[in-house]
């Protein structure tokens, strides 16, 4: 049982599950927080992550996680209901509902804002606030009212200017009667009691034409201005005052005493009793965009620069996850060579490609028949597949070059056109990149999404969009097939994700110590794709039960083959040792490996 045991953490830790996404995206770009029963909530440009004080680790979440989109504009947690409100750039909100430890439990989406025709232009969220079970979410066009116990929008504030007219909505605070909101008319108040219609902007009146960042203080306000300016304001009237020389860029309240005063390149701690402004110095806050205690009074700042930085332990230091989102930057695509060492460089927007051979002879490939029959003169990708062919993406689809060495021998040297369900492939598509895993398929991005073809472009293998897969957005940028491991990395305009396909390169020998299957054994909750790898080049493969009876067959994707674990019936396969078998080309068929299934 030890040993089994033992295999089972080796392979799941060594291998990542067929089949499977994970997000490469920048953790230092951080930009808002919130603490959450003890957990760190971070949201930076395209990613997010909750920091665990306990096991102090990290945590990573995303689409994968069931996390409706990637870009967050502002985060808020309500106590009240054990929830954190997830408010993104498009207008959708995200509910997601926390144990008493502050991880994770269930998302609820609402997109009523992000669907609605009514509302028009920028539906980002500048800023939440939450009193007992309602949230307030400032926006451009006004302010909603969420219910976040009932999971619905009660009510949405626009047109509260003067006059019943548009304003944009900054920050909201309340005092114990009262609600304020920092406008680009200034400083708007009411009453905050149930006879009152705050819809109706007759009710609410301008106690100051300035703009501020406000926070709420005593029974009043404590305002700060873009110029550096820093006062009370209650009963109608200015109080403590103080000047920084720098803009002021938000104020939020540590304690009743103790406010965070933020500007653009540093924390500061306002005291309200003296009035008097510290510096927090460190080198490592270098551009703040949110501050928040914690319950044992440490400091935790998100930083665009730094990531997630904090003094719990002393020094300030910084506690984002490892950004991963540099892999990749640097594109292979534009100069190819192919395998008579000749030289295809893409020449950019309606350059067409330029081939230059080890003679120093050169051919330039355009649009029209015989001279390379382009369908395009916009050339977005080179890649050469592992057959010698070379495949180009342009604005106008794909067409590949079988024999790339032809360029140069005095005839046709035409491209052609793969054709899939009887039209030109992918002819209505700009293609940004085309990769070739180790089965020799193509992975082609799209500002559409991912199209995953067999070799030769006939048959669609997977179609990868926001809709089905973790992609932060549809438009794909680049991507890069690694043959020897199987992960597929996809890098769009909004960040990095990979995922771990179905196919690496084949194996020089029928070796049974070079076969790695995992998971092994199949646990009784596991739903995906059993892994088999380090087969010879597009391998059969057989499956039986120890008595020889087969039970599923299939062919491998260059040195990979996958197993859903049921039989060719379509039925779960019963508790048992599973005996695999792989055939090479010549007819040769070896036991390459064991396989353990546990019901």
């Amino acid at each position: 049982m030890m040993i089994c045991l033992l295999v089972c953490l080796i392979s799941q830790a060594t291998f990542a599950q067929i089949g499977t996404w994970q997000t490469h995206f920048n953790y230092l770009n951080a930009k808002d927080i919130a603490i959450v029963e003890g957990k760190i909530y971070c949201v930076t440009e395209n990613g997010f992550f909750y920091f665990d004080t306990t096991e102090n680790q990290a945590i990573r979440l995303s689409k994968i996680d069931g996390f409706t989109e990637t870009k967050i504009a502002k985060i808020k947690y309500n106590s009240a209901t054990k929830t954190l409100i997830i408010a993104y750039q498009s207008g959708n909100i995200d509910l997601l509902t926390v144990n008493l430890k502050g991880e994770p439990l269930k998302i609820t989406n609402i997109s009523l804002l992000k669907e609605s025709s009514s509302i028009q232009g920028n539906k980002q969220a500048n800023h939440i606030e939450v009193k007992d079970k309602i949230a307030y979410l400032a926006f451009d066009f006004g302010l909603v009212v969420l219910d976040v116990e009932k999971q619905d929008i009660r009510e949405t504030y626009q047109n509260l200017g003067n006059n019943g007219s548009a304003i944009n909505i900054y920050k909201t605070v309340f005092t114990p009667d009262s609600i304020y909101l920092s406008t680009s008319q200034g400083i708007r108040g009411a009453k905050f009691a149930s006879n009152i219609n705050l819809q109706f902007f007759g009710n609410w009146r301008t106690l100051i034409n300035r703009n501020f960042s406000i926070s709420s203080f005593q029974n009043g306000l404590i305002l700060a201005s873009d110029t550096g300016e820093l006062f009370t304001y209650q009963n109608g009237k200015y109080g403590n005052y103080t000047y920084l020389s720098v803009k002021i860029e938000n104020v939020e309240n540590i304690n009743s005493k103790e406010y965070f005063i933020e500007t653009s390149n540093s924390v500061n701690v306002l005291n309200a009793d003296n009035f008097k402004v510290t510096k927090i110095v460190d080198n490592k806050i270098i551009h703040p965009k949110a501050t928040q205690a914690d319950t044992q009074g440490k400091f935790w700042i998100a930083d665009y620069t730094n990531g997630l930085l904090s003094n719990i332990n002393g020094a300030y230091k910084t506690f984002s996850p490892v950004s991963t989102d540099t892999l990749y930057q640097t594109r292979k695509d534009s100069i190819v060579i192919d395998l008579d060492r000749n030289r295809w460089s893409r020449l950019g927007d309606y350059g067409g490609i330029l081939v230059e051979s080890p003679k120093k002879q050169r051919q330039f490939i355009y649009t029209g028949v015989g001279s390379g029959n382009l369908p395009s003169n916009t050339v977005k990708t080179l890649a050469l597949d592992r057959d010698g062919q070379m495949w180009v993406g342009t604005d106008k689809g794909v067409v590949v070059f079988d024999s790339p060495n032809a360029v140069f021998g005095g005839k046709n040297f035409d491209a052609y056109t793969p054709v899939f369900e009887r039209r030109r492939l992918l002819g209505n598509e700009t293609i940004t990149s085309i990769a070739v895993d180790g089965g020799n398929r193509k992975w082609m991005g799209t500002k559409n999404g991912i199209f995953l073809f067999n070799p030769d472009g006939t048959e669609l293998v997977s179609n990868f969009t926001e809709k089905n897969a973790p992609l932060p957005t549809n438009e794909i940028s680049y991507i890069t097939a690694e043959p020897k491991t199987g992960e597929v990395y996809i890098r769009t305009t909004k960040g990095m994700v990979s995922y771990r396909g179905t196919a690496t390169e084949g194996s020089l020998t029928q070796d049974e110590n070079v076969v790695k299957v995992f998971p092994n054994p199949v646990r009784p909750d596991f739903e995906g794709q059993i892994g088999i790898e380090g087969l010879v080049e597009n391998a059969f493969v057989k499956i039986t039960d120890v008595a020889g009876n087969l039970v599923y067959e299939t062919r491998a994707n260059g040195g990979t083959a996958v197993w859903n674990g049921r039989t060719l019936a379509g039925g779960r396969v019963e508790t048992g040792i599973y005996l695999i078998f792989s055939g090479n080309v010549k007819g040769e068929e070896t036991l390459v490996s064991r396989l353990a299934v546990v019901k």
